[in-house]
């Protein structure tokens, strides 16, 4: 089962946190905060490539949070918002504004490695495999690196935090249609990079 299945199913048995968040219900805050922190954390530190940055754009993300659900948006709207991709829609629109704003640390070769750990995740290389799988680890840390920040995110969201194409256009805004064809672009993109690597170091 897929992360984004599992974090479907899970939140279908639980509580609406969002409408239990803006009734003020005891300890709602809290169990936001413990079932989502982690994994916006994570977001964060792909896109920002720091630690310390990415602990500050979680914060940053549930304070938002909290003042958007409690203050600013109606029941209903709690009632059918869709809590997960609008964290990390949040998130994204944090980490933009350190990024616009000079404040976040940016380590590019640190942020793409994050995701390269986990796109060659697996069953870890026997002694005879290490050396291709290190070969293979740079190619792509030298293709990831040369993508645009924002087609880094679309892998991350589709193939790392397994969203759906609906989910990923409520993140980084615009239609799913559009989200699909982004993604399809970036991983194209990505694929004709490992390409020119490959071809440059057959020469």
């Amino acid at each position: 089962m897929g992360r984004g299945v599992l974090y479907l199913c899970v939140e279908s048995t639980m509580r609406n946190l969002a409408l239990a968040v803006y009734r003020n219900e005891g300890g709602a805050m809290e169990e936001m905060v413990r079932a989502h922190q982690d994994e916006i954390y994570t977001y964060a530190v792909r896109l920002l490539g720091d630690h310390w940055d990415a602990q500050e754009v979680t914060q940053d993300t549930f304070v938002k949070a909290h003042g958007a659900l409690s203050e600013k948006y109606s029941e209903d709207r709690c009632r059918s918002l869709a809590l997960r991709p609008w964290l990390f829609r949040i998130a994204h629109h944090v980490a933009s504004n350190r990024r616009r704003a000079g404040r976040a640390s940016l380590r590019r070769s640190r942020a793409a490695s994050g995701l390269i750990d986990v796109v060659l995740a697996g069953p870890s290389p026997g002694p005879e495999d290490a050396l291709v799988a290190r070969e293979k680890h740079g190619r792509l840390a030298g293709a990831v690196l040369r993508l645009s920040r924002s087609d880094q995110e679309l892998v991350v969201l589709r193939f790392v935090e397994e969203m759906t194409y609906a989910d990923i256009a409520a993140v980084t805004g615009g239609t799913e249609a559009c989200a699909r064809a982004k993604v399809f672009r970036a991983l194209r993109k990505l694929r004709e990079l490992i390409k020119k690597n490959e071809e440059s170091h057959a020469m």
